[in-house]
C-alpha cells in the first residue's frame, strides 16, 4: 500500500498514475473522488454547506474507481472534473464532516485488498495511516500553477497564471488550517520536491523508494506482536495444549517463506505462536474491512490479499517482506479446507517460492481444523501441534517454461506438508486426499 499526499499541482495525479502502471498496482484517486461529489453538488444546485439538504444528497449517491477512472453514479466523470469551477467547490466540501463521512470509508474499502497507490491530502495522515511507504509531493507555487495551467489545457479551459496562482495560494491556507484532516506530511513520509522534475524523474525516484533501500541488519521486531505472541502462548497452551516440533528448520535470521494447509482461523496464530520467530502473514482481504480488528491484524504483520483470481499486490509485497529478510508464512491452498485433507496449491505460492529463492519451510498443522472448523461460531478444547520440516529450495533453474517451474515448487511443497502429516498421523484415521491426488497435471 503506497500513499501519495501533497498540495494541489505538485504533480500527485500523474505520478500516482505512472507509478501504479510500473508496478501493476490499482490507482485510487481520491481527490478524484471528492471532485465527483463536488460535480454532483454543482449539478443539483444545492448549497456547499453543512446541513441535512446536503446530507440527503450525498446519502444515495455511488462514488466508484475503476482502472483508476472516476464514476459517478456510473458515470465516467474522471475529464468532468477536472475543471477550475468543480476545483472550486471542492475546496469548499472538503472542509465538511459529511462529505468525508461519505468518501473515507469508500477509500479504505478500495485500499483494503492491498496493492494500491492512493493519491490524495490525506491519505497517508487519515485514509490509511498504516501504509507500508508514503510519499509527500511539494513544488514550488509558481510550478505547480504553471502545471494546472496545462491541465485545464488539456481539457479545453483557459484560466490566467495569475489567477491560478492566487487560487491555489489560498487553496494551501485552506487545506493547511482546516480543523478537519489538515494537509501535512505524514510521519515518515518520503518528501520529494517535484519543481524541477519530469514526470518520469519523480516516478524513478519514487520506484527507487519502493523497492530499497533494504537494511543489513535484521528487521526490526514488533513490540505489539511480541507482546501479544506471549499471551496467545499461554492461552493456546491452555486450551490446546499446543506443541511444536522442528522449530530448528526455521532460520533464526534472512528470508524464509512458511508454507503450511489450512483448516481453520486458528493456524496463523497457531503458527506464530509455535514459530521462534516473528512472521508476515497473508490474510484474505475482507478481514481488513472490519472495523477495528483489520488495523489490529495489519499492526500485527498481516498484509491482505486477495482470494479471486491473480493478486500481484499481495506477491509483491510478500516479496519485499522477504527482501527485508523476514519470514513470510501463506497458506498455498488459499482457503480452508477440511482437517487432515491436503489440497492443491494455488499458482502464486510456487511462483513467490521461484522468485523470492527464500527458503521454504514446510508446515504442517494437525487438530485445528477439530478445535475451530468452518462453521463452528466459537473454539473448543482439542489438542493441537505443529510441525516444521526442513527447508526445500526452489532457484527456478530446473528444466521448462516459468509456468512449469513453478507448477513444480507448488507440488513439492505439498507433497512435502503431506509427508509431515503422515509423519504426525502415522496415516490413520485421516480422509484420504484425492482431490490433492490430482494435482498439478
Amino acid at each position: 500500500m503506497i500513499t501519495i499526499d501533497g498540495p494541489a499541482g505538485a504533480g500527485k495525479s500523474t505520478a500516482a498514475r505512472l507509478l501504479a502502471e510500473r508496478l501493476g498496482y490499482t490507482l485510487v484517486p481520491t481527490g478524484a473522488m471528492y471532485r465527483a461529489l463536488a460535480l454532483s453538488v454543482m449539478r443539483s444546485g444545492i448549497p456547499a454547506r453543512e446541513g441535512p439538504e446536503l446530507q440527503a444528497h450525498l446519502a444515495p449517491l455511488s462514488v466508484s474507481v475503476k482502472a483508476g477512472r472516476v464514476y459517478l453514479d456510473g458515470e465516467d466523470v474522471t475529464d468532468a472534473v477536472r475543471s477550475q469551477e468543480v476545483a472550486r467547490v471542492t475546496s469548499e466540501i472538503t472542509t465538511l464532516g459529511s462529505v468525508r463521512a461519505k468518501v473515507t470509508p469508500l477509500q479504505r474499502q478500495l485500499a483494503a485488498g492491498g496493492g494500491v497507490v492512493l493519491e490524495g491530502r490525506d491519505t497517508g495522515t487519515v485514509v490509511c495511516p498504516d501504509a507500508e511507504v508514503k510519499f509527500y509531493l511539494t513544488a514550488t507555487l509558481d510550478a505547480r500553477a504553471r502545471r494546472r495551467r496545462a491541465e485545464l489545457s488539456a481539457v479545453g479551459a483557459t484560466a490566467a497564471l495569475d489567477a491560478i496562482t492566487r487560487e491555489l495560494r489560498a487553496r494551501d491556507t485552506q487545506d493547511e488550517t482546516r480543523a478537519l484532516a489538515p494537509l501535512r506530511k505524514a510521519p515518515g513520509a518520503i518528501e520529494l520536491d517535484t519543481s524541477d522534475l519530469t514526470a518520469e524523474q519523480v516516478v524513478e525516484r519514487m520506484a527507487a523508494a519502493v523497492a530499497g533501500p533494504r537494511a543489513d541488519g535484521p528487521p526490526d521486531a514488533n513490540r505489539l506482536y511480541t507482546v501479544l505472541r506471549l499471551l496467545a502462548v499461554g492461552a493456546m497452551r491452555t486450551l490446546f495444549r499446543l506443541e511444536s516440533t522442528g522449530r530448528e528448520n526455521i532460520p533464526a535470521t534472512g528470508p524464509v517463506l512458511l508454507v503450511a494447509n489450512h483448516s481453520s482461523l486458528l493456524d496463523p496464530p497457531l503458527i506464530g505462536g509455535a514459530a521462534g520467530r516473528q512472521l508476515t502473514f497473508l490474510a484474505k482481504a475482507e478481514l481488513f474491512e472490519i472495523p477495528g480488528f483489520g488495523g489490529l491484524i495489519r499492526r500485527l504483520n498481516a498484509r491482505p490479499i486477495r482470494r479471486e483470481g491473480a493478486d500481484p499486490g499481495a506477491l509483491r509485497t510478500a516479496m519485499r517482506a522477504l527482501a527485508d529478510g523476514r519470514a513470510v508464512l501463506i497458506f498455498p491452498e488459499g482457503t480452508r479446507g477440511d482437517e487432515g485433507v491436503i489440497r492443491p496449491a494455488k499458482a502464486g505460492a510456487g511462483m513467490l517460492a521461484v522468485l523470492s529463492g527464500a527458503p521454504v519451510v514446510p508446515v504442517y498443522v494437525k487438530g485445528s481444523g477439530r478445535a475451530w472448523p468452518r462453521g463452528q461460531r466459537f473454539p473448543r478444547p482439542n489438542k493441537v501441534s505443529v510441525a516444521f520440516g526442513a527447508p526445500l529450495r526452489f532457484n527456478g533453474e530446473r528444466g521448462g517454461d516459468r509456468k512449469q517451474r513453478y507448477e513444480i515448487a507448488s507440488r513439492e511443497m505439498m507433497e512435502a506438508i503431506a509427508r509431515l502429516r503422515d509423519g504426525i498421523t502415522g496415516g490413520a484415521g485421516r480422509p484420504r486426499p484425492e482431490s490433492y491426488a490430482g494435482r498439478s497435471k
